[in-house]
């Protein structure tokens, strides 16, 4: 299979994924939805149509990993079926495709040495992968970390809260990260999700430049629903969450994250959310996304019309000068 191969299949992804989400062991069900929704058809195809990628990146404002190719091997790390990514890399390589995009999914999972409903997801990710980055993911050498616990207990650990010491009570928290132990902050109930955050000091701005010295885990230039820079996915304990209020459905469709067809308008409490708007009554698990930019259609639609003298809406490249000619009036 390559990129090209997959194109035809472009419109199939929605019901494909709608069908296949019964199947899907519910460990990763949710999983696959907030992957799809964190790297969206339509953004590539943003990126494939925008080749100055300095001005793309300056009136979008995009910061972090977007692109899909420069993360392909570490941006599903949040999938329990992570662990299957070098088989599922192995068989993109030697599965035929087949005529519908369903068969394609189902034919990978298939020939995974694991459960069908564990590889159904990181297959269909893989296949998505291989679509936006190319065949050239497929020959780097990647190992993950093995699961050391089950799905079920995996699953039940996305709500379950902490004790600090054996005497102590258990206290919910937020869980950022499931693999590395400590990737969690405490919450009080009834906070705002970047509120709770803020008072994790860690070094995160170290190993993700989007956050800042002493604001916690979660990137954030505000805390007003303004920015839109700390949109996360609700992997596990949904329900723990209070609904969306409208504020928040106006100001994600204005940043373009819930453009993705994989996004339930009419959701109450969607799989992604902006977290400074977000209130936790209880323990649950967040993933926090490599990116974060505007891309509604409202703002491709302003790029499409933008002045093009104006220096805000052109890329930071070094323009070419032309010399004058020279003046042939002097003797």
């Amino acid at each position: 299979m390559t990129a090209n191969s997959l194109t035809q299949f472009d419109p199939d992804w929605p019901s494909a994924l709608a069908e296949l989400s019964g199947e899907m062991h519910p460990i990763d069900r949710d999983a696959c939805f907030i992957w799809f929704q964190f790297f969206p058809l339509g953004l590539h195809e943003l990126l494939e149509a925008t080749p100055d990628r300095a001005g793309l990146e300056l009136f979008y404002k995009f910061r972090g990993s977007y692109r899909l190719a420069e993360i392909a091997d570490t941006s599903h790390r949040f999938l329990y079926g992570h662990q299957y990514w070098p088989a599922v890399k192995h068989a993109l390589q030697r599965v035929p495709k087949h005529e519908t995009l369903l068969e394609t999914i189902r034919a990978v999972a298939a020939a995974v040495q694991a459960p069908t409903d564990l590889t159904l997801p990181i297959s269909a990710i893989g296949l998505m992968t291989l679509r936006q980055a190319g065949l050239a993911f497929l020959e780097h050498p990647y190992t993950p970390s093995a699961e050391t616990q089950t799905p079920e207990k995996a699953l039940r650990n996305r709500a379950a809260a902490v004790k600090t010491n054996w005497l102590s009570k258990p206290k919910p928290r937020i869980i950022i990260d499931e693999r590395p132990p400590g990737s969690w902050f405490p919450l009080v109930p009834g906070q705002h999700i970047t509120t709770a955050a803020e008072l994790d000091k860690g070094p995160y701005h170290e190993t993700n430049p989007r956050c800042s010295p002493g604001n916690g885990p979660i990137p954030v230039d505000c805390r007003s629903g303004t920015c839109g820079t700390c949109w996360i996915g609700i992997l596990g304990a949904n329900e723990k969450l209070a609904p969306v209020e409208p504020f928040e459905r106006k100001r994600m469709e204005y940043f373009g994250y819930w453009e993705s067809p994989f996004h339930t308008p009419a959701a109450p409490r969607p799989l992604i959310r902006l977290a400074c708007q977000t209130v936790a009554t209880e323990t649950c698990t967040i993933v926090i996304p490599p990116w974060n930019g505007i891309w509604s259609a409202a703002r491709r639609e302003a790029y499409a019309r933008r002045p093009q003298t104006s220096p805000i809406y052109q890329s930071t490249k070094t323009p070419t000068i032309t010399p004058p000619p020279p003046d042939t009036s002097i003797p």
